[in-house]
């Protein structure tokens, strides 16, 4: 069965994790006794001033539209880069508390509404942009509840796509870059209307094989 389920520790699979600049730079926040809550709270932050830099984009035109976009995904991968680091401080570096999970869980949800519902400003006035990202923002959290549930039930975590959480970042990523293109032509709107079409339907692809992958799975005691 198609389906990607947690590590034993219950962290997503993630190749950068096994990597010797992300090893390195785990062990440098954990000398200096940095915590895993603190780098979580911190990927809010990131999220949040992307998110405003955004929205920024409703009333921009020309060169700011290259700066707002690239700090735009610069705070995208601030945040994921946040989500990295909170994890392996916590188990690599021993540092996990008794509200970790808790920490670990909930900024993102505020993460994700803070990076997608201002592509819908961004997208200049399109026909239901805003109302599409606002679905998508809480179409992002329902894909985090569902796999929770998935935990409660069958005590498994279920991180499938295919718009899971590093899914929804890479569309955004892409979106903005190609927002970039097209802004010389006044098109950038465009890019991501066309995104949180494509984040949508992902979103509810995703949430429906969830449900089916719970359903179909073996409780683990």
């Amino acid at each position: 069965m198609d389906q990607e389920n947690e590590k034993s520790d219950g962290r997503r699979d993630v190749s950068s994790r096994n990597t010797q600049w992300a090893h390195r730079t785990a062990v440098w926040l954990t000398k200096r006794n940095v915590t895993p809550n603190a780098i979580s709270v911190m990927s809010v932050v990131f999220a949040a001033i992307g998110g405003g830099i955004l929205l920024s984009a409703a009333w921009q035109s020309g060169f700011w539209l290259y700066i707002i976009f690239a700090a735009y995904i610069a705070c995208i991968q601030g945040r994921l880069l946040c989500n990295l680091f909170d994890g392996m401080v916590a188990i690599e570096g021993g540092k996990k508390s008794d509200n970790g999970d808790l920490f670990n869980d909930i900024p993102d949800r505020f993460a994700d509404v803070f990076l997608i519902v201002p592509a819908g400003y961004a997208a200049g006035g399109f026909a239901f942009a805003i109302e599409l990202a606002w679905l998508a923002a809480l179409l992002a959290v329902m894909t985090a509840y569902i796999r929770w549930l998935g935990a409660y039930v069958k005590h498994k975590h279920f991180f499938n796509g295919p718009m899971a959480k590093q899914h929804r970042m890479a569309l955004m990523v892409a979106t903005a870059v190609v927002a970039m293109a097209l802004a010389p032509f006044g098109w950038s709107g465009y890019a991501f209307f066309v995104g949180l079409v494509i984040m949508n339907i992902g979103l509810v692809v995703t949430i429906l094989r969830r449900i089916r992958f719970i359903a179909q799975s073996e409780h683990v005691a």
